[in-house]
Order: structure tokens, then sequence, then C-alpha cells
């Protein structure tokens, strides 16, 4: 039989220590990488807050049009008291029968953060201005919220939203109204939380 010849590779001590040393610099960064982008994540899902307006209960639909009796009829089912989530009653929201526009209660709890459909009308950087137009749409007496930046966004955006309803057909009748309400196709949309 034939030997075979080896090659050794030899390493003298120093180098072996250079290369350890080396390795471990790589790995102690690596882990020190993964931590601070773990913080980073902390910090951004600490700051995702869905509702920072308060709004009332989902918009209501007006009462039909109908004979003086039959109007009379409906402002007394709206006035009466209803059950509240708490056994209590909840604020009543009425229309008056001279044709006046509604008014709301407003209540001091956010809305449900899920299954919501709402109108999305603008998006801003800066709060101010998003508080600016949820102010108009309020005196034109829309439910309004803002919500606070969400954490993927490139951005901090404020967006500007109206109504509150548990069907996507509600919201959308409300974008229908608020286009014709502008003579044109605005670039309002219907989001759901």
């Amino acid at each position: 039989m034939k030997s075979k010849d080896f090659r050794e590779i030899q390493v003298s001590s120093s180098l072996l220590v250079v290369i350890f040393l080396g390795v471990l610099v790589l790995g102690v960064f690596i882990f020190l990488l993964g931590v601070n982008v773990g913080k980073n994540q902390v910090q951004i899902a600490a700051r995702t807050q869905l509702v920072s307006e308060p709004i009332a209960e989902p918009v209501k639909e007006p009462a039909p049009v109908g004979l003086p009796e039959e109007r009379a009829e409906a402002a007394k089912r709206e006035a009466s008291p209803k059950p509240g989530p708490a056994g209590g009653t909840a604020p009543a929201v009425t229309q008056a029968a001279a044709g006046k526009p509604r008014t709301e209660t407003k209540t001091s709890a956010p809305p449900a953060a899920s299954g919501l459909y709402f109108v999305q009308v603008a998006a801003f950087t800066e709060r101010s201005q998003a508080v600016a137009l949820a102010d108009k749409f309020r005196k034109q007496g829309h439910t309004v919220i803002i919500t606070d930046p969400r954490p993927g966004d490139s951005k901090d955006w404020y967006r500007v939203r109206l109504g509150g309803y548990s069907s996507r057909d509600r919201a959308v009748q409300l974008l229908d109204k608020l286009n014709a309400a502008e003579n044109k196709k605005t670039d309002y949309r219907v989001v759901q939380d």
C-alpha cells in the first residue's frame, strides 16, 4: 500500500488567539445589534394608540321625513333613554322636528378599536393640521376621530376619519354624501379598524 502524504496547516499559538478573539468580537457585535433592534421594536410598539380624540357612539341615521305625526313619534323614540353598556342610560341623540342639524353628545370613552368602518378624509404629518380639519367636519355635524401614527409608518401620519359604523354600506353612504356635497369625486376612502 502506498502511504498518502498529508499536509498539515500549522497555526502558531499567537495566530490562534487572534482568530479566537476575532470570532468572539464578531459574536458580541451581532448580539448587541440584536438587542438594539429589539429595544427599537419595543419603543415602536409602545407608541401605538388608535384613537386620541373621544367620539360618541356610532352615528345614527336621521328619522325618515313623513307626516307630522310620524315625525313626532320618531322624535319620541329617539328621545327615550336607551340602556347603556353598564346598565345605566346612554345619552340620547335627537333631531328637531323643524329640520335643524343633528347634534350629538360627546362621551369620554374611545370607540371599540376593531371592526368599525370610517371614511378617511385626510392624513397629515402635523397634528395641528389634522385637528383643524377635524374641527371643520365636527362643525358640520360629523363624528370625527384623529388616529395616532402607526408603528410601521415611514412618517408620523395623523389620520382624520369620520363615522364609526358597524357596516361598510353605511360608511359608503357617507362617502357618497360627502362626494355629492363637494360636487366631485373626492380622494376620501372607506377604511376599517
